[in-house]
């Protein structure tokens, strides 16, 4: 079979349709080029029947568990009451209901169970009692684990009790099945597994109704498709400026674009809208009227919109079709409706999708702005209220649309993004010359890893940072390689999110700069680039982590890094490594990074065994691999001065989150690479 037709088979780039294609399709595929392109798909074809195994047990562990919680959609209560299990919902509810609105509570544990079920009910106390203090008190001994930094160890006696709640000014103390009664203060309300005491002379509120509706009404479909389109209407308008800097994005780049970057303009606009002063409601309405007047105003873009639309399904009645894409689109498709069914329609699960970020939305929501409560309130300290607040923000826009925090529907958000992750990385490949197919065996590969859909089903805030993160490192790319301002635009935009998105966001911009600085030899572009990301990520994410640091809310899971500490935990080197190891080469990946592991080798040979008739070029492309390396190094060293008792399970419960955060990186890496060497 000649060459160029062995290209066409494997997804050879095509001759037009990028601005790379012809560099691309300038050289035949030799038989060693062959084998190295031959080595992606076999690579991709793998990832993908690791990801069909792991269906079944996915469908039996988490989906059909669902099922019966989802089916009681008009019932919110009973769905809650199911989803919680052991919690004391009602308790909680009803405590919610009874108690003032600044009220500080105290809840009173056994002690029998204060590890698991205790821990939960305190928690959820925080969570359902918002934005309330709330104390937890527990005669269970400290045993120096995590969870035990969060319960006042103290005997169930009236005297200590009352002189905790005194200590923490607590009015109220809220009984949960205690072996005993408490003989103080005044019962205000009593309920099957607990009662309520009030310990001061403030007026009991007994039987009036919750501060606000905790569901969304039947109107809910409208005003969250009002929510949502807002955030297009803002994230098409800054796409739109970026396009006066030389780039325009089409189609499925324009519509992750757009979602993406949105939410993150939308998020820092209400931040310094509440630095102002306006209230939630105000901002929903400022930001809407934005929306709607930048749209008004550039009304000629609507018509090239849909002159575009227009062209793309024309475009689409000619293409034939292709058994290949099917499947795979079936495949998609397939995934896309089984994460709906986890992240939609069920109250939030995953423990820090509503203990942090959820917990924080809702109580913007209840106070109607970014309160002390949100960043300063000790009793919350669990929580990280130091995190920043893309998601919670977002989280409580869709809330103030809503007119009720209904957190079933925040998995709305979590399947947008997933899409966006998808559509990033499809896009990111065609636009380097790749075909339909190969782009869409890129996204489906990255889309379905287990672990990337199990964190869109428990709507945890890494997939938002994924997509930023592979945004800002795939523009950040094609700046490098000669693309316009608006790529670099776009990178920095999305870079300078990603410390406003979590934490671990800094890491990222650091190992990106890092990356491009030594892959282009210290460009002047690259140097460029180093300082327009950083100017984005202090204008956007640093008034946030200074307000903080102000305020003295930052806390941190790790000890003092010093010489000592390092010296004193070096044994942790080994579990360190294992853990990380067995992480990283685990099928909920896809088997990824071996698969990248090995066509790096492969690349190594054949620059050393193979002497290619075209000029080697730099390749730019290699910033993916080399940051996700960094990143995944810099992260896994950090454990060592870990400061979780033990310091396994810390590992165990964050470093696959750490891993989707750039598990995009490798196979953009692997794919790009591919397109170079043919």
């Amino acid at each position: 079979m000649p060459a160029w037709r062995i290209g066409s088979l494997f997804g050879g780039c095509r001759k037009s349709g990028s601005r790379r294609s012809a560099t691309t399709a300038a050289v035949q595929l030799r038989p060693k080029q062959w084998l190295l392109r031959c080595v992606v798909y076999v690579g991709f074809t793998i990832a993908l029947l690791a990801t069909a195994t792991h269906m079944p047990d996915r469908v039996r562990g988490f989906v059909l568990p669902a099922l019966p919680i989802v089916r009681l959609w008009f019932d919110p209560d009973a769905q809650h009451r199911l989803h919680l299990g052991e919690v004391p919902y009602d308790l909680l509810r009803a405590a919610d209901a009874t108690l003032p609105r600044d009220a500080a509570v105290l809840l009173v544990t056994s002690g029998r169970d204060v590890r698991r079920l205790e821990y939960t009910t305190f928690h959820r106390a925080l969570y359902f009692l918002a934005p309330r203090p709330v104390w937890w008190l527990s005669p269970a001994p400290p045993d120096g684990t995590w969870e035990a930094r969060w319960w006042i160890s103290a005997p169930l006696t009236a005297e200590s009790v009352s002189a905790i709640a005194k200590e923490k000014r607590a009015s109220y103390v809220l009984a949960y099945a205690l072996p005993h009664e408490l003989p103080i203060g005044r019962r205000v309300a009593e309920w099957e597994d607990g009662y309520l005491l009030q310990l001061d002379g403030n007026g009991s509120r007994m039987g009036d109704p919750p501060m606000r509706p905790t569901d969304a009404g039947a109107l809910w479909p409208i005003q969250a498709s009002f929510a949502i389109a807002t955030i297009f209407l803002l994230g098409s308008l800054t796409l739109r400026a970026i396009g006066r800097l030389g780039y325009h994005a089409r189609g499925i780049e324009a519509v992750t674009l757009a979602w993406t970057l949105g939410t993150g303009l939308v998020s820092i606009g209400m931040l310094w809208l509440n630095v102002l002063g306006i209230s939630l409601t105000g901002q929903i309405v400022i930001l809407t009227f934005v929306a709607v007047i930048g749209q008004v105003w550039n009304r000629r873009a609507w018509l090239a919109g849909a002159q575009h639309v227009g062209s793309v399904l024309r475009e689409g009645r000619r293409l034939k079709p292709n058994l290949a894409c099917v499947l795979l689109l079936g495949f998609f498709a397939l995934q896309t409706a089984l994460v709906t069914i986890m992240a939609v329609g069920q109250p939030l699960g995953g423990w820090d999708s509503w203990s942090s970020w959820g917990m924080r939305a809702r109580t913007i929501f209840l106070d109607g702005s970014i309160s002390p409560a949100v960043y300063a309130d000790p009793s919350r300290a669990s929580t990280l209220p130091y995190y920043p607040l893309l998601v919670p923000l977002i989280e409580a826009w869709l809330y103030g649309w809503l007119g009720a925090p209904d957190d079933r529907l925040i998995g709305v958000f979590s399947v947008l993004y997933y899409l966006a992750l998808a559509g990033v990385s499809y896009s990111a490949v065609r636009r380097r010359g790749a075909t339909r197919r190969l782009a869409l065996t890129v996204a489906v590969v990255v889309a379905s890893m287990p672990y990337v859909t199990l964190l869109v089903d428990f709507s945890f805030v890494d997939v938002p940072l994924a997509v930023l993160s592979t945004i800002a490192a795939v523009y950040l790319i094609d700046w490098l390689e000669g693309g316009s301002p608006g790529t670099l635009a776009i990178a920095a935009l999305a870079a300078g999110l990603m410390p406003w998105t979590k934490r671990e966001g800094l890491g990222l911009v650091v190992v990106l700069c890092l990356s491009a600085l030594v892959v282009t030899w210290g460009s002047r572009r690259a140097w460029i680039s180093l300082g327009s990301v950083l100017i984005a990520a202090a204008l956007l994410s640093g008034p946030w982590w200074a307000f903080v640091a102000w305020n003295g809310t930052v806390r941190s899971e790790f000890l003092p890094i010093t010489v000592e500490t390092v010296q004193a935990n070096l044994d942790r080197l080994p579990t360190i490594a294992r853990m990380v190891w067995v992480e990283l080469f685990s099928a909920h990946w896809s088997f990824v990074w071996p698969l990248a592991a090995l066509y790096a080798v492969g690349l190594m040979v054949r620059r050393l065994n193979f002497r290619a008739t075209t000029p080697v070029i730099r390749q730019t492309v290699d910033a993916l691999l080399l940051a996700a390396v960094l990143y995944l190094g810099l992260m896994s060293l950090s454990y060592i001065v870990s400061d979780f008792v033990p310091y396994e399970a810390h590992i165990a419960s964050s470093f696959f989150r750490l891993v989707a955060q750039v598990v995009a990186w490798p196979v953009l890496w692997m794919a790009g690479r591919s397109l170079y060497e043919g």
